[in-house]
C-alpha cells in the first residue's frame, strides 16, 4: 500500500527528535519519512506493520525502522476512547544528524551497517533491547550534549549487537511506488481487511472496493504489498492467533475459528508455514519461558 510521506520537525535546540508519547489509540496510518525511527513500546498492545511484515507487538517491543520504509501501528481506542492509555518513546533522526557521516568515519562504520539493515526494519531483542530501552528512558531527563551522546551510545550498541538480537522484519521484494489513485485504492482495501479479517472475506468484495476486476486486483495487490490477497489475510489471522495462544486459555480449535479460519487443518498448515512449528508447540514455548 502506498504510504503517506510524513513531514517531521525537530526543535531548533536539537538535531533529532525525542518524544514520550501518550495516546488513547494508534490509528492505522500507513506512512514513511526520511528519518530513521526507534520506537519503544512502554504500555500498549496491537498490530505492527513494517514493509510487508505484519505481527503483533506488546509492552517492551523495540523496533528500528530505516529511512523511507513504510510502517504503522494499529491499536484502536476501546470503550469510546476511554480505554487503555498507549505509551511509547519515539526517537527520529536523519542519517547525517549532528553533521555526522557514519559511512566515512572508521569509528562509525559499524553504525552505518546497522542503518543498512534497518532499511527492512529491525526488531531488537535480548540484552541489546534491555540496554537500548534503559538509555531511551534515561534520555527523558537529559538535554543538549548529554542527550546527543546518549543517542550515539544507543547507535553504538545497535552497531555492535549480536545478530541473534536483531531480527529483520520486511522482505526484500517490498514495493511502495504507487500513484495517488492506486494509493487511495490500496488504502481502502487494507483498511477493509484490517477491520474484517476475522470474518469470511471474499476476493470479489475486496476487488469491488478497489473498483477493479478480480484478475487485475490480484496483480495490483501483490505489486502493492508484496503478498497475495490470501497470504496477507492469513498473516493477519496468524498474528492474531499468536496473541491468543500466548494471552488466552482458548483451545486451539476455538482460536482457529475466532481469527477467521474455517477449519483446523488449514489453520495448522498456515501456522506451520509461518512459524515452522504447530500452534500447540508455539504455546508451549511461551509457557516454558513464563
Amino acid at each position: 500500500m502506498k504510504p503517506i510521506v510524513a513531514k517531521l520537525s525537530t526543535s531548533p535546540q536539537s538535531s533529532f527528535k525525542y518524544k514520550w508519547i501518550k495516546l488513547d489509540s494508534f490509528e492505522f496510518n500507513w506512512h514513511c519519512h526520511p528519518e530513521f525511527e526507534l520506537m519503544l513500546m512502554l504500555r500498549s498492545t496491537g498490530k505492527r506493520f513494517v514493509g510487508d511484515s505484519i505481527s503483533y507487538y506488546r509492552e517492551g517491543d523495540l523496533v528500528f525502522v530505516g529511512s523511507a520504509l513504510p510502517h504503522t501501528l494499529y491499536s484502536p481506542a476501546q470503550d469510546g476512547g476511554h480505554g487503555q492509555l498507549h505509551e511509547a518513546i519515539l526517537i527520529q533522526f536523519v542519517e547525517d544528524f549532528a553533521g555526522l557521516c557514519f559511512s566515512d568515519a572508521p569509528e562509525l562504520r559499524h553504525v552505518h551497517r546497522v542503518f543498512r539493515k534497518a532499511s527492512k526494519g529491525i526488531q531488537i531483542r535480548g540484552k541489546t533491547r534491555d540496554i537500548v530501552a534503559r538509555r531511551m528512558k534515561e534520555m527523558s531527563s537529559l538535554s543538549g550534549m548529554d542527550r546527543l551522546l546518549n543517542l550515539l551510545a544507543i547507535l553504538d550498541t545497535l552497531g555492535t549487537a549480536d545478530d541473534s538480537d536483531l531480527s529483520v522484519l520486511s522482505s526484500l521484494d517490498f514495493a511502495h511506488d504507487l500513484q495517488p489513485l492506486q494509493q487511495s485504492r490500496i488504502d481502502s482495501v487494507c483498511t477493509y481487511i484490517n477491520q474484517n479479517y476475522e470474518q469470511k472475506l471474499k476476493l470479489e468484495d475486496a476487488a469491488a472496493i478497489a473498483s477493479m476486476s478480480t484478475t487485475a486486483f490480484c496483480r495490483f495487490f501483490k505489486r502493492s504489498t508484496g503478498k497475495t490477497f490470501v497470504d496477507y489475510v492469513n498473516e493477519l489471522r496468524i498474528g492474531h492467533a499468536c496473541r491468543l495462544l500466548i494471552e488466552s486459555e482458548l483451545t486451539i480449535s476455538e482460536i482457529c475459528f475466532e481469527v477467521g479460519f474455517n477449519n483446523v487443518s488449514n489453520f495448522n498448515r498456515r501456522f506451520l508455514e509461518r512459524h515452522q512449528m504447530c500452534p500447540k508447540h508455539y504455546r508451549s514455548e511461551f509457557v516454558v519461558q513464563a
